[in-house]
């Protein structure tokens, strides 16, 4: 255990006891003990198609919005009724100061 003539000391011990649990990460320890297999889905997509955009809120009605722009707005109009800050639709967001 001890080279002849060294004395003990904690602090080597401890280094010595907990050098190879220690060379890694405890993220990397974690992931080491997940089977390779269970990543593929995410390496390589299985679907050939691209993506298709389906309404959040009733996936048999159409697209939400056609284009970024509409996306934006409906965005805000959510977030203003959630936050409930009482600007009617009419109304403009947009003040000049």
């Amino acid at each position: 255990m001890f080279a002849p003539g060294e004395k003990y000391e904690y602090n080597k011990d401890l280094k010595r006891a907990f050098d190879k649990s220690l060379g890694q990460s405890l993220e990397m320890e974690i992931l080491k003990t997940i089977p390779e297999h269970v990543f593929w889905d995410i390496k390589t997509p299985q679907s050939k198609q691209g993506l298709i955009r389906m309404n959040r809120y009733n996936p048999f009605r159409g697209r939400e919005f056609t284009n970024f722009f509409e996306m934006r707005a409906s965005e805000e109009a959510l977030t203003r009724q959630e936050v409930k800050n009482n600007i009617n639709d009419s109304t403009s967001t947009y003040r000049r100061y």
